[in-house]
């Protein structure tokens, strides 16, 4: 996954509580930004252990949600955890590299 910035919207709160990644294929995807200790334990959903770098967004680690992603989070030193809700289409949920 490739960090493809904040969410461009109207409302600064709105661009804080979501970014943009780009998957392999090219496609962007939204995903909801938590604290670590404050990521909800999602069943379907992909998490993204990310630290920041100035701007950008680093993935230290990408797994399933829950107390395994906390986990991951804090051992790498991650600042928040990303999650996407993997939605069940045709092609196949997203998944973690």
């Amino acid at each position: 996954m490739r960090d493809d910035g904040p969410l461009s919207v109207a409302d600064s709160a709105l661009a804080r509580r979501f970014r943009l990644w780009r998957s392999p294929d090219g496609r962007r995807h939204v995903f909801s930004v938590y604290a670590v200790k404050d990521a909800p334990d999602y069943p379907d959903a992909i998490a993204l252990a990310v630290r920041r770098v100035g701007d950008r967004c680093v993935v230290l680690w990408s797994g399933p949600a829950g107390a395994r992603a906390r986990v991951a989070a804090l051992a790498a030193g991650a600042h928040e955890i990303h999650l996407r809700i993997a939605p069940e289409t045709e092609s196949g949920p997203l998944a973690p590299e």
